[in-house]
């Protein structure tokens, strides 16, 4: 440390205890300012920028406390290590010396030895703290090429990363409904909660502008909750309002990350709970590459959420590499059939999925059903087995705010006539 470049301001209104400190500090090499009053203290605080400075709290006019306090609320001066010196004896005093952001106190009369250790110390750790400061900086400056270099090799965006976690401080997430209706009764009996993001700039966003991201992240974890607990209060609200729904289901969808998550199991017994909604009534959604996963895991997982009573399906079947082995294996209840074989009018796939869904005692829903002929088509498919099967898609309704999705509820819809009509 070269004392020659390292400037300590004195203020003090006596005259022999300003001339005794500053010699003593100017004969260690110290480059000293000196200030008899409060004022001209802020003015060379101010305009010299001292390394430290030694300030007497007994002074006219301006005392130290109020030198101090000013000091600390100007960005130019705040980070000035500041040592009070002064012949209080009261501990009231004192505290408050340290409540204003003094960093020590050495009571009068001092002695120089002490002074001057203590001085030292606390410029060594100003110096410290400053290399800290720099070294911090320095970090975050090669954090940020570090990201960028990320970004570029794997296409993950932190800029992305980071609107998202802000959007989710400040409840910019929103869930959208929509209806699943039974092929038999032509009747909504359920709705799968969907995901949207009310962005500042962008407008009302769909999942894939930022799903992948939050799967792939530590955002899944609260994401992934605030959905469960979401969507379970909208389902209870249903349920009460409405006495025709009482025993209506709500579909969520379930990441693979989501499932390894610590006390998943119990946070789920909890919101059911907290909801008052019975576990038949909650259907969660999963992939086929989660039943591709760790088996053993996956299973105990899924097995332990089983033993609530919820229900499992297995979304977008058909377009992976599903074991059949998996589907006896894993306590799946549903095969949800996925949109691209109803837009591109594979039938035959369509009709095996549901003989194997029903040979083996499971439910089917059908995605992406957006005309009254393709809803015609599955009803003849399905002929035999119309009471395990259901709709979803724009030809039913589009995913709606709740507002919407409850109206559409309270009126009862018989969507089969109306269709036909």
């Amino acid at each position: 440390m070269n004392k020659s470049n390292i400037t300590i301001l004195v203020v003090d209104d006596t005259r022999y205890n300003l001339q005794i400190l500053s010699i003593m500090l100017a004969n260690q090499g110290y480059s000293v300012l000196e200030a008899t009053n409060g004022i001209e203290a802020i003015e060379l605080a101010n305009t010299r920028i001292p390394n430290l400075i030694l300030l007497d709290i007994k002074m006219p006019k301006m005392d130290g406390y109020e030198v101090c306090s000013n000091l600390k609320n100007n960005p130019i001066t705040q980070q000035i290590p500041i040592i009070f010196i002064s012949a209080i004896e009261n501990v009231e005093e004192k505290v408050e010396a340290f409540a204003i952001g003094g960093i020590d106190f050495i009571n009068k009369p001092f002695h120089l030895i002490e002074v001057l250790a203590r001085v030292e110390t606390h410029l060594r750790v100003s110096s410290l703290q400053a290399q800290l400061l720099e070294q911090t900086k320095l970090l975050e400056t090669q954090n940020i090429s570090l990201q960028k270099e990320i970004s570029t090799l794997t296409g993950f965006s932190w800029d992305l990363y980071s609107e998202v976690k802000e959007s989710i401080d400040c409840q910019a997430l929103r869930l959208f409904y929509q209806p699943i209706v039974n092929f038999q009764t032509d009747l909504i009996t359920g709705f799968e909660a969907l995901i949207r993001w009310q962005h500042p700039e962008r407008g009302l966003l769909s999942p894939i502008h930022f799903i992948d991201l939050i799967e792939k992240t530590d955002l899944i974890y609260p994401v992934g909750r605030w959905v469960l607990s979401t969507a379970c209060q909208q389902l209870q609200v249903w349920q009460q309002s409405l006495p025709n729904y009482t025993n209506l289901t709500m579909s969520v969808n379930v990441s693979t990350k989501q499932l390894s998550e610590f006390n998943l199991v119990e946070y789920v017994r909890e919101i059911l709970s907290e909801y008052q909604i019975s576990p038949h009534c909650l259907k969660l959604e999963i992939t086929e590459s989660t039943v591709m996963g760790d088996r053993d895991r996956t299973l105990q997982i899924l097995h332990q959420l089983k033993d609530l009573g919820i229900q499992f399906c297995i979304d977008d079947f058909g377009t992976g590499y599903s074991s059949l082995r998996r589907l006896t294996d894993f306590p799946i209840d549903i095969l949800k059939i996925d949109r691209s074989f109803i837009n591109n009018e594979e039938w035959i796939i369509v009709k095996a999925i549901g003989t194997l869904a029903f040979t083996l005692g499971k439910s089917v829903v059908v995605e992406g059903i957006e005309t009254p002929l393709q809803l015609a088509m599955l009803k003849t498919l399905f002929n035999s087995s119309l009471d395990e099967c259901f709709g979803q898609g724009y030809l039913f309704s589009e995913p709606l705010e709740p507002e919407p999705a409850s109206n559409l509820l309270a009126s009862n819809t018989t969507f089969g006539s109306t269709i036909n009509n």
